[in-house]
């Protein structure tokens, strides 16, 4: 299912307001509501903190201070009976007290919103779950493989 598949590089960025993240909401034309971490895929000659703050711009209006590598997984996104391969950093980050969530200049296609939420009463939204690793103290920086079915 994935031999033929390019391994594609992508960066998250943990942005904490107390015991909420902010997220993208994204939902499909007729699908469920479900939540990411912004970021995206790395673009060739950029840097992955580079990557973190362009996406973090064109998705939710604002580039983040970043912070240290919270996170390192391997996730297989399974969509329309298409696989993908990603290679997730997940970064610490903090935006200006005063940042209101907002769509940014280049939302996903299928970003809807971007909002605070606490991962401990909306955990099984994330996709993917994310939300374990950032309400556990002890979650270890490898994740290992965690496999992502998009509605």
């Amino acid at each position: 299912m994935f031999e033929d598949t390019p391994i594609r590089p992508t960066v998250r960025v943990v942005i904490r307001k107390g015991p909420r993240v902010l997220v993208q909401v994204k939902r499909r034309e007729g699908g469920p509501r479900y939540l990411t971490l912004p970021g995206g895929r790395q673009e060739p000659g950029e840097t992955i903190a580079d990557c973190a703050r362009r996406e973090c711009v064109e998705e939710i209006g604002v580039s983040p201070e970043l912070g240290g590598v919270l996170h390192v997984a391997d996730v297989f996104r399974l969509r329309d009976g298409h696989a993908r391969q990603l290679s997730e950093v997940l970064f610490a980050g903090t935006v200006p007290e005063s940042y209101a969530p907002r769509l940014g200049s280049r939302p996903d296609k299928r970003q809807v919103a971007t909002e605070w939420v606490d991962p401990l009463e909306q955990g099984a939204l994330f996709l993917p779950r994310y939300d374990l690793a950032l309400t556990d103290p002890a979650a270890p920086v490898y994740l290992g493989a965690l496999r992502c079915e998009t509605p």
